[in-house]
């Protein structure tokens, strides 16, 4: 089976767009949070997200403007009580079985706290923290928020892979990303592209 992976859109609408056109090919998509920006809110970007049915979970922009005491947008006139609740109802984490594999999303890392604001950042060069990840049980442990995508295979098969992010870049070339996981095969194909 075929998975496609996004995380980061931090409300770029036309990052997504294209994320989701170079992942047709996939027969679910998965995203790993920070669907919004901290003080830009995008009704665009959660109605894709419902109408495409992908499985999202909440990250730290995203929890900031649900939990930070007084933000403006939970306020704010522009922003649509339904999408705030929609965005409110998404978990923290998710564990589901697809493919026949199982597996388990976080935006950051598996320990961060929950309806907290922040996210552990964790990378693939340091080793203790992706040994601390793989003891999380589950084939394939999906994370976010470094911008950055990666993919580590384990002993026993365990794959932790980051889509990097279809929205902000934080590569040298600009340019955004997504992934393929083939759950058959355990490929991992990173899409590379610009808005």
């Amino acid at each position: 089976m075929k998975i496609g992976l996004i995380s980061d859109i931090h409300s770029n609408v036309r990052g997504l767009e294209r994320a989701l056109a170079l992942l047709e090919d996939c027969e679910e998509v998965l995203c790993a949070g920070d669907l919004l920006c901290l003080y830009r809110f995008s009704s665009e970007v959660l109605s894709l997200l419902r109408d495409h049915q992908v499985h999202a979970i909440v990250g730290n922009h995203d929890k900031t403007i649900l939990y930070a005491p007084e933000h403006p947008l939970r306020s704010s006139p522009s922003v649509n009580s339904a999408d705030l609740q929609y965005l409110s109802n998404l978990p923290e984490s998710l564990s589901l079985s697809l493919g026949g594999a199982r597996i388990a999303m976080f935006h950051g890392s598996p320990w961060d706290e929950e309806q907290g604001t922040a996210s552990y950042y964790v990378y693939p060069s340091v080793s203790k923290d992706i040994l601390r990840v793989r003891s999380y049980e589950s084939d394939i442990i999906v994370l976010g928020h470094t911008h950055q995508s990666f993919c580590e295979w384990g002993r026993g098969g365990t794959i932790v892979v980051n889509p990097g992010s279809c929205g902000e870049s934080r590569d040298p070339s600009g340019l955004l990303t997504c992934a393929m996981l083939d759950t058959d095969s355990g490929r991992v194909e990173f899409r590379r592209f610009s808005v």
